[in-house]
């Protein structure tokens, strides 16, 4: 569990670089190929770490790393 999470993780960043802006949090969910539970539990790791930051916009969510 911890490999995939590190994985999934590591996909987020090269999304975020890829885009270099804020991308939502449904566009991560919709590009990576893998159980939601794992998305979330990479999204809340690399908050928690401060590799991202999650930006809300009334019912929108953003990861940055800003």
């Amino acid at each position: 569990m911890i490999f995939e999470i590190k994985i999934i993780s590591e996909k987020i960043l090269n999304l975020i670089d890829e885009k270099k802006r804020p991308i939502s949090i449904s566009e991560v969910e919709s590009r990576l190929e893998s159980e939601k539970e794992f998305t979330n539990k990479s999204i809340n790791w690399l908050v928690q770490e401060g590799h991202v930051h999650l930006i809300k916009n009334g019912n929108d969510r953003y990861l940055c790393n800003c």
